[in-house]
């Protein structure tokens, strides 16, 4: 018989310790061992008993939850799941904690009757962070960027991502951490045409991006273009003919991506979308906490939004994404779909994504797979893999959870398997 999962619950509020203490008490195989009123008492019970798991809450008076992380995995390194306030000022202190070290959290309930709802995510989310490698999850901090205008609206209808929490089961989450990694500064160091050698790709300003793509109304839904077939192993387009860079992630993804994007150059001369298993209403300050740390612009994606060179856009949790191609201009397309998201299933999903683009950019699409649980995104790379793309997945050593880089391996999808600090580059190369 398996040992239960140890957790240690760390509220201020005497009410939701007793809630969240006895609810998770009733799910199988988790125990909760101690409860802790402040950030400092939690400190003080992980090195006493070593919990598998900490149940923390993100505001709490004195040591708040960021702090108490930071402290935690410098001194006692122990998976951490955040609760957090479904509030802007929520989700930004939610991304900072788990840019501190969290690798999962869980949004309190809106409405009253959720807690037992609450609690059963939570659960989901401690047995996954019981399995997580919180070493790993560390990424070192990029030099921020000044505070600059933030893109207008490209399309007819903005994507608010404040739609129920109920339409992505899903959710993941680690932002990126403080902390020593050993990454290669080559790629942030360098243009893109310094490290292929490539003539340099002239990036429109903001304003031109914005200007140019407010310029071109929604384009009509293409019809999907007939596979391209592959016969003796796998095609490859050459370097340097990337249209589109897909990277797909789920628990220890904002750490990851956190580590990844600031190390590429702002004149990446290809336009990249992200897409994040994250509950609803956290994508747009996931987003944003990037934004702030990167050379290339990186934005909540909305629908009609183009694919450019230097522009990273973040797949709205709640929506499918999928791309449109017309008059040689690539867009999105957002869709909150007709149906409740298949339980194990994912909106948005890495594989739509994936696939989509392998139907609409074909071999000009460069896949990317970070940690995260699961298979999402494993067949959506073989696709890109058989049309001739390229395609890179994270290794196990630097994965905080080796699930979907490991199912997209076993299934030859992944052209290479890279150390997260060595992605960067190597997307560099390969763009």
């Amino acid at each position: 018989m398996l040992r239960p999962i140890n957790v240690l619950v760390v509220d201020d509020s005497a009410l939701m310790r007793r809630i969240i203490a006895r609810l998770l008490g009733m799910q199988a195989g988790i125990k909760v061992i101690d409860t802790a009123v402040s950030g400092e008492e939690a400190i003080k019970k992980v090195h006493a008993l070593h919990p598998d798991v900490v149940t923390m809450d993100v505001e709490m008076p004195g040591l708040n939850g960021v702090q108490t992380v930071s402290r935690l995995m410098k001194e006692c390194p122990v998976p951490v799941v955040m609760l957090s306030a479904h509030t802007t000022e929520g989700a930004r202190v939610t991304m900072e904690a788990l840019a501190a070290g969290a690798v999962e959290f869980v949004p309190k309930p809106q409405k009253t009757g959720g807690t037992e709802q609450m609690v059963a995510e939570l659960a989901r989310k401690i047995r996954v962070a019981r399995r997580a490698s919180v070493k790993k999850c560390f990424a070192a901090p990029a030099e921020p960027r000044s505070t600059q205008a933030r893109f207008r609206k490209t399309g007819p209808a903005s994507a608010k991502d404040t739609s129920a929490h109920g339409s992505t089961p899903a959710s993941t989450s680690a932002d990126g951490q403080t902390g020593s990694a050993d990454v290669s500064t080559a790629a942030t160091t360098r243009s893109a045409s310094k490290i292929t050698g490539k003539p340099a790709v002239n990036i429109p300003s903001k304003a031109a991006r914005s200007n140019s793509a407010a310029a071109y109304p929604t384009p009509p839904i293409a019809s999907r273009p007939t596979a391209v077939r592959t016969t003796a192993g796998f095609k490859k387009i050459s370097a340097g003919q990337t249209e589109l860079v897909v990277i797909g992630s789920s628990t220890g993804g904002p750490a990851a991506l956190q580590m990844l994007l600031p190390a590429l150059p702002g004149d990446l001369p290809c336009g990249v979308v992200i897409v994040q298993h994250i509950p609803v209403g956290f994508s747009g300050p996931m987003a944003e906490h990037l934004n702030r740390k990167c050379k290339l612009e990186v934005k909540h994606a909305e629908q009609g939004d183009r694919v450019m060179p230097g522009l990273v856009l973040v797949a709205p949790a709640g929506y499918d994404l999928t791309f449109r191609k017309y008059a040689g201009r690539l867009t999105v397309a957002l869709d909150k779909g007709n149906k409740p998201v298949p339980p194990g299933g994912f909106r948005p999903s890495v594989d739509v994504v994936m696939n989509s683009a392998a139907d609409v950019v074909g071999g000009r699409t460069l896949g990317v797979l970070l940690t995260g649980m699961g298979r999402d995104g494993a067949r959506g790379m073989l696709s890109i893999r058989q049309r001739g793309g390229r395609t890179i997945a994270q290794d196990e050593s630097t994965s905080v959870v080796y699930g979907m880089p490991k199912a997209a391996a076993d299934l030859g999808a992944a052209e290479k398997i890279l150390p997260l600090h060595g992605i960067a580059e190597e997307i560099v190369r390969l763009v």
